[in-house]
């Protein structure tokens, strides 16, 4: 072999590696994978928001867009399941043809089914995939995938938007025709506070006792 063709044996095989022939199951083989912007991926980092202050707790966005393509190419009116054998989460979505692959779903953390969101825990999470209503099978119609998440967590201050109060006299909380306050034969009455959060979720701040001619909290 002379020295021209040594050098471009490598260019030729690489040309022909990514040749129109050769489509995206072929190189994937048996597996199956996520695709975010029509790209493979094997992580995603999802973005976690923890609260201090009076409203603690912690918020993550999930992640939209995320669609997957298996071994086994769409068509017909075929569907494919995605199942997280670490949380149990699955979506279920349209893989028929006319589709380049699946229908679109979001990822975010959790252990359950939700719709059109398919569930992850923080790490290496393994995927069972499947193809339903296939007809002329012409490739595995199961599967397994693989996919690592990583969390970026941020921390924010979270204050009151409000507080509310509610005044009763002594075992009127809940009635639906209350004494005046004023009038209140105990000589004091009883006002529940709240803390309402700026998502509307509220916190108990305890009862505290008022008399006539003064307030003691």
């Amino acid at each position: 072999m002379d020295p021209l063709t040594m050098l471009a044996a490598p260019l030729i095989a690489q040309m022909n590696l990514w040749s129109p022939g050769l489509n995206e199951t072929s190189i994937m083989g048996k597996e199956g994978e996520f695709l975010q912007r029509s790209q493979p991926i094997q992580q995603l980092t999802l973005m976690r928001m923890i609260y201090r202050g009076d409203c603690p707790g912690e918020s993550v966005k999930p992640i939209k867009g995320i669609s997957f393509l298996a071994a086994m190419p769409p068509a017909g009116n075929q569907r494919i399941v995605i199942r997280n054998r670490r949380t149990g989460g699955y979506t279920n979505r349209e893989y028929g043809s006319g589709r380049r692959r699946a229908e679109s779903f979001s990822i975010n953390l959790g252990d359950r089914h939700h719709g059109s969101f398919l569930s992850v825990s923080p790490g290496e999470n393994e995927f069972r995939w499947s193809v339903t209503k296939a007809r002329n099978v012409d490739g595995p119609t199961k599967g397994n995938a693989m996919l690592m998440v990583n969390t970026e967590d941020r921390e924010r201050y979270r204050n009151f938007r409000s507080i509310d109060e509610d005044a009763f006299c002594p075992g009127e909380e809940y009635s639906s025709s209350r004494t005046p306050l004023g009038e209140c034969s105990n000589g004091y009455f009883k006002v529940k506070r709240q803390g309402i959060c700026p998502d509307g979720s509220k916190i108990e701040l305890g009862m505290q006792t008022v008399y006539r001619r003064y307030r003691s909290w």
